[in-house]
């Protein structure tokens, strides 16, 4: 049983406690305690908040062009974007921003979270499974802090998350070269023989995988469950790969495999200026280890990252001018063939 005696020195040991925290936490400022509920993507010197309303149109293209009277552009029914808030050196202290952080963005969203903790086996490459260790974020929370995530990965940036009780300040700081992946959208068809020459003016070590031969066994069902099914008719292609091995690069560098297939959906800023049918020209990085999207990576790794990210941004470079496509990184934002050649 604790006795009196122990009880007073805890709270005692308590209230020192807190006394120091209390001193070494800075004071906050009206717009500090303001900012503390939302979402914040941290915007630097260099970045301006219409670049960040531009890449928010990229992945939402049916949004008004601008912000409403009130500096507020609406994401959804339920979610909106601030205008630009800007930080003085008071309101960047409180909120534990790092030095170069300039001026905030505030998402005002609901928070939807998963009922249960992550599991075990799951790692983020953000660090969202340590940031929110008690349930993801789910729904309508996790389509608005992806955005946020994937525009501060653009912009190399940071979010600082809104704070909640018995959490620490949580700012994410995205791996800007983690996506390595290009995606190109086009109404032509490259030809396999004609794509691959382009590809090769980069890899040369490039081919095409022989497509299976059905067997007797197959082409006798498809004869009965199709009776007009004719085996020697001309194969008409709906889609292709070609893959690059990268071994020379470094022996975990695995494969980039470039699939070509009819696209069965297209990306919203794609559909709002074309109605065509658009043909996907997606060039894939396949690491051996499947290591690309965990967090943590070796100086190794990283440097085998960039050089494989330069190999496949050439390559989307030389399809995307030939196929007159328009090109999307990873995170959906778009790409010219002169950034890519950057």
């Amino acid at each position: 049983m604790i006795s009196r005696r122990e009880l007073r020195m805890q709270r005692e040991a308590a209230e020192r406690a807190s006394a120091v925290a209390a001193v070494r936490r800075p004071a906050d400022t009206p717009a500090s305690a303001d900012l503390r509920d939302f979402h914040l993507l941290v915007l630097d010197a260099g970045v301006e908040v219409s670049d960040v309303l531009a890449l928010v149109h990229n992945k939402l293209p049916d949004l008004p062009p601008r912000p409403d009277e009130n500096g507020h552009l609406r994401l959804s029914r339920h979610s909106r974007l601030s205008g630009g808030v800007e930080l003085d050196p008071a309101t960047k202290a409180a909120l534990e921003l790092p030095d170069w952080a300039q001026r905030v963005i505030a998402l005002d969203c609901p928070r939807d979270r998963e009922p249960v903790p992550p599991p075990d086996w799951f790692v983020d490459a953000d660090g969202l499974h340590e940031a929110f260790p008690a349930g993801l974020p789910d729904r309508e929370e996790e389509r608005t802090l992806s955005l946020l995530l994937a525009i501060a990965s653009r912009l190399h940036t940071a979010v600082r998350l809104a704070d909640e009780p018995e959490l620490p300040v949580r700012i994410i700081v995205p791996d800007p070269e983690a996506k390595v992946d290009l995606y190109i959208y086009s109404p032509y068809w490259l030809e396999p023989e004609v794509a691959l020459s382009l590809v090769r003016r980069h890899a040369p070590h490039a081919f095409r995988p022989a497509a299976p031969t059905p067997d007797e066994a197959v082409l006798a069902q498809a004869s009965l469950d199709d009776p007009l099914f004719d085996a020697n008719a001309p194969v008409i292609l709906d889609g292709y790969s070609l893959l690059v091995p990268l071994g020379e690069i470094d022996e975990a560098a695995g494969t980039i495999e470039i699939r070509v297939t009819e696209a069965e959906w297209v990306p919203p800023i794609i559909a709002a200026h074309t109605s065509e049918p658009q043909i996907e020209y997606h060039v894939h990085w396949m690491d051996a280890e499947n290591e690309r999207y965990r967090p943590g990576h070796s100086r190794r790794f990283r440097r085998m990252r960039r050089t494989v990210a330069n190999l496949v941004d050439d390559i989307g470079a030389e399809l995307l001018t030939r196929c007159s496509g328009v090109g999307l990184d990873e995170n959906g934002f778009l790409v010219t063939s002169s950034q890519l050649r950057g």
